[in-house]
């Protein structure tokens, strides 16, 4: 059995974490440094693709293989809103908002649009887990890359507003937004096969325009420097900074190896339920500081999914449930 990677599980946690941080309202400078999160994890899917030299020789081997991201990436998701929306149904009290009064809304959950928010990153994840693995037979090198970025933003830039309102919306949601984050998978995806030459030269230029962006709109605009405002899709400043800070992390990566931190094993390993739970907790907490929302949100997140974690094996010993459900379970309740 191939030993797990530690060190990636430390950086997923890293990504986790931030997300988190970012749900909680914090102060604005550590809000904008924090803006590398979800491009971290993207880029983290297409590292380990890559890794895996994954070929589809049959159609048969992509829908098996976009069946189990299906397993992995929806299917917790709904159950998690099952769950929410019945503690709503009967609690209704602990809530601001009772959004089973909203049955549009909970349609748009499950769908993984808009709802009541939180859920779209799945959305990001599912298609970039359908266009991941076919951009990877086009899009084989650095120059390659380099070259969808120039289309994509140039696209990006004169398609805004091309459409009436609803459907420039749908565009955006699942088109827009995928095609910009695959930028990170394919980088991911890419990365291990960089010279450390090619690793330098794309850290000091993503660096330089993004540093280049702080102070142009600081000193030009005069206004302050919202990595975030250009998240919607990916584009230009956003996507330079997450490379520039992709670059630090994946240097230090190796000497994360050796780093024995059963805690932050436990976020990398189980980030999709933790990041469930998390939402939840979103809702019900909403103390003046906003550090004290970050931390128990994340405790109370973790303990649940463990949790769940061992309510799960045991159903499975004492059910003595088929290794075959066993693992289906296992993939839909314990990452």
């Amino acid at each position: 059995m191939v030993e797990r990677d530690r060190s990636i599980d430390i950086i997923r946690s890293l990504g986790l974490l931030c997300i988190i941080l970012a749900h909680v309202n914090p102060p604005f400078i550590l809000f904008q440094v924090r803006n590398f999160d979800v491009p971290l994890m993207v880029f983290i899917s297409g590292y380990l693709f890559g890794g895996k030299n994954q070929t589809f020789k049959s159609i048969r081997d992509i829908t098996s293989y976009l069946w189990k991201r299906f397993v992995r990436l929806v299917l917790p998701v709904w159950a998690f809103l099952s769950l929410f929306y019945s503690i709503q149904h009967f609690f209704p009290f602990l809530f601001k908002i009772d959004y089973t009064q909203y049955p549009n809304i909970i349609l748009s959950s499950y769908m993984l649009m808009d709802g009541f928010g939180y859920v779209w990153i799945i959305r990001i994840f599912l298609m970039i887990a359908i266009l991941g693995p076919l951009c990877s037979n086009f899009i084989k090198n650095k120059w390659q890359l380099l070259l969808y970025y120039v289309i994509y933003e140039i696209i990006i830039h004169y398609s805004k507003n091309l459409f009436e309102p609803t459907v420039q919306r749908y565009i955006d949601q699942f088109g827009s937004y995928s095609l910009g984050f695959l930028i990170f998978f394919m980088l991911g995806a890419q990365y291990k096969n960089y010279s450390l030459k090619t690793k330098n030269i794309i850290f000091i230029t993503s660096m330089l325009i993004t540093i280049g962006g702080l102070a142009y709109t600081i000193l030009y605009l005069d206004k302050p420097f919202d990595i975030g405002a250009l998240k919607y899709p990916p584009r230009s400043f956003y996507i330079f900074y997450a490379i520039s800070m992709f670059s630090i992390i994946f240097w230090v990566k190796p000497y994360l190896r050796n780093i024995k931190a059963p805690i932050l094993n436990f976020i990398g390993s189980s980030t999709i339920w933790i990041y469930l739970w998390h939402i939840l907790f979103l809702f019900l907490f909403n103390f003046e500081y906003w550090y004290l929302n970050w931390f128990l949100i994340v405790c109370l997140s973790m303990f649940l999914t463990y949790l769940q974690q061992k309510i799960i094996e045991n159903t499975i010993t004492y059910f003595q449930i088929s290794e075959k459900m066993a693992q289906q379970l296992r993939i839909i309740f314990c990452s």
